[in-house]
């Protein structure tokens, strides 16, 4: 059975409000909740999602809960963190927003068991930090009979949870305050400085290195020149010059370095630069320093993506007169539709697949036509005429694009989950500024300002999800095929990165000849993963 995913409004509700009754008059003085049901390959006996919504509106009733939304996740386990479940994803971000898409508002969830929600630990913190983003979430288990302890430290059978998370805070303690001393936190050694040594007196590595800081040195005035990371990049591996890990350099390599405030001694915790608690500036480490405050500062602003600086750190920066070098686009030299996109099935002897990426290559023989193939040298086992493969992608995006988006028109919903990041902003506001006239403890300010930040991450993520989607909704909203013929190769890649993940091109099965005709039932289409 294919796996699907669905949620929408629960039955009741929708037709209550077919009736023209209000969502406030139907859930009354009740809890909001959603409802949750999954089954999946693993579990044939288990109930159906069906059964399991109306057994959780069942056991809601009694305890003063209103099911508003059902969320469904069929055919899909809990257990493969390979396996992306969007009702569960869905489901998540609602509770964090507090409200449906609709504005229908919910607060917790109801399920048979806590299995059927979670397995994994990630995804148990998911569900943890949705329902406690304010003191109004629950989480009731039908056939355990009991709401589940959303606080709960280190008891019953989570005991082991509530360890990891004693010890999580523990360490995160013990790295603030180790920053705020300005010593060194552990972790691998950094590119430009010698390895710890403690036969040496040199517990960390604090002291540079004589010819890796020479090297950070002349990629600093590379990139503040206008150089890009990447050919930066270029030059260390033609010099030979290793990472700290023996391997090769990559842009993003080069600009993780560079931007990470540890080069001018400072350090960065939850986006802010760790400060002097009396006086308020920024805390100078006891390592040697490879670059100035100055040359820092306008190397984090060239790539603020890779630490989260909040607002303010970098403001009226000097950097921003550097002329940056662009970096050329990959979708620019593409020449093949499906280059990257289609992929190697070829199983080995143990029935792995290869799962190399094929690509394009021009007419050859035996063919005499362009065909994608395996680019593995001890594989090489797979190929197929290009023209052939794109007719085959092509009438499969074209179907699901006109399916999914053909009767939509283009629109601009606001964000349902704006509300509840914006609270939780002006919440790590008056924490701070209570900090700052002494009314909390300085342990007790950055455990729950650490918890705040860990929800506005998350609540900033979600925002961005939705834009991403919105956008995309908006590029297909009307879809037909005689639009796919205006579209360019940049334009096509992109709507089959919209449908699908990979297509995994299978050989041909034994005995048959290579030049029977194409069978397209040999592409399998792997669904984009959601996040």
């Amino acid at each position: 059975m294919q796996a699907t995913s669905t949620w929408a409004l629960a039955p009741e509700l929708s037709e209550a409000l077919a009736r023209g009754t209000t969502t406030r008059e139907w859930i009354g003085d009740r809890r909001p909740v959603c409802s949750y049901a999954r089954i999946s390959e693993e579990k044939q006996q288990a109930a159906g999602v069906a059964r399991q919504h109306l057994n959780n509106t069942a056991a809601a009733v009694p305890l003063g809960l209103a099911v508003v939304a059902h969320y469904t996740d069929n055919h899909l386990t809990a257990a493969d963190p390979a396996v992306s479940r969007p009702g569960f994803l869905q489901m998540v971000r609602d509770l964090r927003a507090r409200q449906t898409a609709e504005g229908v508002p919910v607060s917790g969830i109801v399920a048979v068991a806590a299995d059927r929600v979670y397995r994994l630990p990630s995804d148990r913190l998911r569900v943890h930090r949705a329902l406690t983003v304010n003191d109004d979430g629950c989480f009731y288990a039908v056939d355990e009979h009991r709401f589940v302890e959303l606080h709960r430290t280190a008891t019953d059978g989570d005991a082991w949870d509530g360890e990891v998370t004693a010890v999580r805070q523990r360490t995160a303690r013990s790295v603030r305050d180790r920053a705020r001393e300005g010593k060194q936190s552990g972790g691998h050694r950094r590119f430009g400085w010698l390895p710890g040594d403690r036969r040496q007196d040199r517990p960390h590595n604090h002291e540079l290195d004589p010819v890796e800081s020479a090297c950070l040195r002349k990629m600093i005035g590379m990139l503040l020149s206008g150089e890009s990371s990447e050919s930066v990049s270029a030059w260390l591996n033609n010099e030979g010059v290793p990472t700290v890990r023996g391997g090769r350099w990559t842009g993003n390599t080069v600009r993780n370095i560079v931007s990470n405030p540890a080069i001018c001694g400072y350090r960065m915790l939850d986006g802010e630069l760790v400060t002097d608690l009396a006086t308020g500036a920024p805390v100078v480490g006891s390592w040697a320093a490879a670059a100035t405050v100055d040359e820092w500062r306008r190397l984090a602003a060239l790539y603020p993506g890779h630490y989260r600086i909040n607002a303010g750190t970098l403001k009226g920066d000097p950097a921003r007169s550097v002329k940056r070098r662009k970096s050329p686009d990959p979708e620019s030299a593409r020449k093949y539709l499906l280059s990257g996109i289609v992929r190697c099935g070829k199983p080995d002897e143990h029935g792995r697949l290869c799962d190399s990426k094929m690509v394009g290559n021009p007419p050859s023989r035996p063919t005499g036509r362009p065909s994608y193939a395996c680019k593995l040298p001890s594989c090489r086992g797979v190929a197929r005429q290009v023209a052939l493969v794109d007719e085959a992608v092509e009438g499969y995006v074209i179907s699901a694009l006109t399916e999914r988006y053909g009767a939509e028109q283009p629109s601009t919903p606001s964000w349902h989950g704006q509300g509840v990041l914006d609270s939780l902003r002006e919440r790590a506001a008056l924490l701070k500024r209570q900090y700052a006239h002494g009314g909390i403890a300085p342990h007790d300010f950055f455990d729950v300002l650490s918890e705040l930040n860990a929800h506005i991450a998350e609540s900033e993520k979600d925002g961005a999800d939705f834009t991403a989607q919105q956008a995309t909704a908006n590029a297909f909203a009307g879809f037909s095929r005689d639009r796919w013929q205006t579209f360019g190769l940049a334009q096509k890649r992109k709507a089959i990165s919209a449908v699908v993940q990979a297509v995994v091109v299978r050989p041909l099965p034994k005995g048959r000849a290579r030049h029977a005709p194409f069978d397209p039932s040999l592409l399998e289409f792997v669904p984009p993963r959601v996040n």
